[in-house]
């Protein structure tokens, strides 16, 4: 789905334009025996009265729930399992399995080991990339191609197309510019293009990469301005200190 957002070229100007997905045909498509398209379907695999907590209380240990999954089919509510499951609203229960109707939201960090290393109430972050947010700043940092798939791992890409024939010149001259460096363009967010780019609220925020390519007859250069984004640098892990040797002091 397309979206307008500001951008930022060299030359400090801005304009909207039109940001999306690259469509790509499917690799693979789904069948059914009949070579139909096939569809996902939402279904109902069990309910709150056949979990495991419900089967611990009516029989009690492990050993008795194993016998009875062995002498019957406890876990499998008959009357609701493989029932198409249509439009529903996600809801969030306690432990003991009623409706929690208002929660206090907590924010939990964790470190690489897993162990929680602090928590906060639970901030909303608005999203800095729209319509009608500031423009995507051009930062003037290029990044060689063999430096920056080393460095980051690129987890979206968004094509930016124009929306009228002054946005074409616009994006083509940027494309021509980052063709010819063949370099990729750090762009941000803030005065001075060093924020990250949130484009949902609470949603993850990603550094950008420009990369303009060029094709065709000279003066007639077709262009294609994708901006790859990242979430996650790559860094090489401490070096291990030296085992101390026999003898040593």
């Amino acid at each position: 789905m397309a979206r307008l957002i500001p951008l930022m070229d060299g030359k400090k100007r801005d304009a909207q334009v039109s940001a999306e997905y690259p469509k790509k045909p499917p690799a693979t498509k789904m069948v059914d025996a009949t070579g139909k398209p096939a569809h996902m379907e939402r279904v109902i695999r069990g309910t709150d009265a056949t979990n495991y907590d419900a089967l611990a209380k009516t029989h009690g240990s492990a050993e008795a729930i194993a016998k009875a999954l062995v002498d019957g089919d406890p876990e499998i509510p008959l009357p609701f399992v493989g029932r198409a499951l249509g439009d529903a609203t996600r809801v969030y229960v306690r432990p003991n399995g009623t409706v929690l109707t208002a929660a206090r939201l907590i924010q939990v960090v964790r470190g690489p080991d897993g162990n929680e290393k602090s928590r906060a109430e639970f901030v909303d972050v608005e999203a800095n990339v729209g319509e009608d947010s500031a423009p995507i700043v051009w930062t003037g940092r290029l990044v060689p191609v063999e430096e920056a798939v080393r460095k980051f791992v690129f987890t979206r890409a968004l094509q930016m197309r124009h929306v009228n024939g002054l946005t074409f010149e616009f994006l083509q001259d940027m494309a021509k510019t980052l063709a010819a460096e063949k370099k990729l363009l750090l762009v941000g967010t803030g005065p001075k293009g060093q924020q990250p780019l949130i484009f949902t609220t609470n949603g993850a925020p990603y550094r950008g990469f420009l990369e303009g390519r060029i094709s065709g007859p000279t003066g007639n250069e077709a262009y294609r301005l994708i901006l790859h984004l990242s979430n996650l640098e790559l860094k090489a892990p401490p070096p291990k200190e030296a085992a101390p040797k026999a003898g040593d002091a």
